[in-house]
């Protein structure tokens, strides 16, 4: 009697230890086909978005396959660790902090992308036209996801992040009639003011190559005091990149007739 019942216990023993295994080798399983599947899926979204915004820019390319890819793998482990049977609430809420610290860490980047929707959308400027975004002035090279790149008047390149693009007031002095430049002359009173007005105005005209079609300089008494008066030379210029450059030569002509005038007197 004693032989059969441990013979009978034996048995059972070995009967749950091969069920448990077995439920075990099944759970692997499901759990690895799981994963496989999770890889096979986190490769083709990854081929897709290369393909998608790849020729954008390959540090956001790469940083959208990366959220993405552990985006499908953390789904992935999710699902597989439900099907085997454990607990996911802790899980879970682990998966959702990460998921908010990453977009308080990308928060810069994620507004960059979307600014670059807006100025795509609204386009309040293109490649080619001369914008100033607070102190920064230049010629429109570039409008990637992350930045608008300007080259200015000296050749500088200056990155500026879509964001602040979006949040700045922006001047397009990009028109079909060029942009107005204001040279500034101050003069004492004992020189004759016609006569300096006229020389201006040679001079504005000497220099029509590089103003723009149909335009005539302009003189104007900008503040008048009792030893001198303050003239501006108004120039409406093809080439935006030139005004300083200008400005200087107008400045250098004004010098030399204004000496002539001086000694004539």
């Amino acid at each position: 009697m004693t032989d059969s019942v441990e013979h009978l216990f034996s048995e059972t023993v070995l009967q749950i230890d091969t069920q448990f295994m077995l439920d075990i080798l099944q759970k692997a399983a499901i759990f690895g086909i799981i994963l496989l599947i999770t890889f096979i899926l986190a490769r083709i979204l990854g081929i897709s978005i290369s393909r998608a915004v790849g020729r954008t820019s390959p540090n956001v390319t790469k940083q959208v396959r990366r959220f993405v890819s552990w985006f499908v793998w953390l789904l992935g482990i999710l699902v597989g660790l439900n099907q085997v049977g454990l607990d996911l609430t802790i899980l879970l809420v682990v998966v959702a902090l990460t998921g908010v610290l990453m977009l308080l860490a990308t928060r810069d980047i994620l507004a960059s992308v979307a600014s670059h929707e807006a100025i795509s959308a609204y386009n309040p400027f293109k490649v080619g036209d001369w914008i100033q975004v607070g102190k920064a002035f230049g010629r429109v090279i570039d409008i990637t996801y992350m930045d608008t790149i300007l080259m200015t008047p000296d050749n500088e390149t200056v990155y500026i992040p879509n964001s602040r693009i979006t949040q700045s007031i922006v001047i397009n002095r990009t028109t079909p009639g060029g942009i107005r430049i204001s040279v500034p002359i101050t003069i004492n009173n004992d020189i004759d003011l016609s006569e300096v007005e006229k020389n201006l105005i040679e001079i504005g005209n000497e220099l029509g190559e590089e103003l723009a079609p149909d335009t005539k300089p302009e003189v104007r008494v900008t503040n008048v005091s009792e030893q001198s008066v303050r003239l501006a030379l108004l120039l409406r210029i093809n080439n935006p990149a030139k005004g300083r450059l200008i400005s200087s030569e107008v400045r250098k002509r004004a010098k030399e007739r204004l000496d002539k005038l001086r000694r004539k007197k």
